[in-house]
């Protein structure tokens, strides 16, 4: 939802559902470009009620409440499903790019921009830690090209819900003729608890991390904030209502800050970085 292991030796007894799909140049065959036109591109992928962020809100809400003998989260607050709006992650993903000097490991990131990018063939991998039906995931990934994509999520619904969501992906990729050209993007969704994540540390390292952290407690968002210090320098995190602690203990920084529309009102942004 920092050495290098795979999501799946991450995470202690999850599901892991592994997709590799290659959607890279859907862009270019729709030609967009900013945020609105991505905006624009998103909702044509996933204009499905199932695909909406109201149906996710609608089976996080069913779980809380302890509906049915598979309820997982028996009211617990820091379940509760909120999103980031797609157009909310285009504008932080431009202004990342445009304001903060991209991602580290990427062509347009530089610590020293004297220095020549050495970085800029590494891989990509975003990270959302509580993706619920994995939106916020797919809205990063239609903005930059990351290789990798990684959603943990604890509830076995939403989790379903992302895998639903990854068939609308591949179907537009199918529909539009999209080409297996590199960059390409391999998708891991995992049903488990961030809280689990084996000595806090993500393997492969994120480039970005995402956290929609609204509700979280204080032991899940201590979780979050050991699994932040865990990560390699260079990383990016956009943490939602609740930033990281920063410092020089901690080694994280942070960048910016501005309030962004969500699916339930407007809440604080705070673009971060591990330095």
């Amino acid at each position: 939802m920092s050495g290098l292991v795979r999501a799946d030796d991450a995470v202690r007894q999850a599901n892991l559902t592994h997709f590799t799909t290659a959607f890279p140049t859907l862009m270019g065959s729709l030609n967009v470009s900013g945020p609105k036109l991505l905006a624009r591109s998103f909702h044509s992928i996933f204009s499905d009620r199932d695909a909406s962020w109201e149906h996710a809100h609608d089976l996080s809400r069913a779980a809380r409440g302890g509906e049915g003998d598979d309820s997982q989260a028996n009211g617990e607050t820091s379940l509760g499903y909120g999103e980031i709006l797609p157009e909310t992650v285009f504008e932080v993903m431009e202004k990342i790019r445009v304001d903060h000097g991209g991602f580290s490991g990427s062509s347009d990131y530089n610590d020293d921009p004297s220095e020549e990018d050495s970085t800029c063939q590494s891989r990509q991998v975003v990270y959302d830690l509580g993706s619920g039906s994995g939106r916020v995931i797919f809205a990063a990934c239609l903005s930059h090209p990351f290789t990798e994509a990684h959603g943990i999520e604890y509830l076995q619904d939403l989790h379903a819900n992302a895998l639903q969501n990854l068939e609308l992906w591949r179907k537009k990729e199918e529909d539009t003729h999209t080409q297996c050209t590199p960059p390409s993007t391999e998708f891991f969704f995992t049903c488990g608890d961030i809280a689990k994540i084996e000595g806090f540390k993500l393997k492969p390292n994120p480039t970005l991390l995402i956290c929609h952290a609204t509700l979280f407690d204080n032991d899940l968002f201590a979780c979050v904030q050991l699994t932040a210090e865990n990560c390699d320098v260079g990383t990016t995190f956009v943490m939602v209502t609740k930033p990281l602690r920063t410092g020089f203990v901690t080694g994280i920084q942070t960048l910016s800050s501005r309030q962004y529309e969500m699916s339930w009102g407007w809440a604080t942004i705070y673009i971060q970085r591990r330095v």
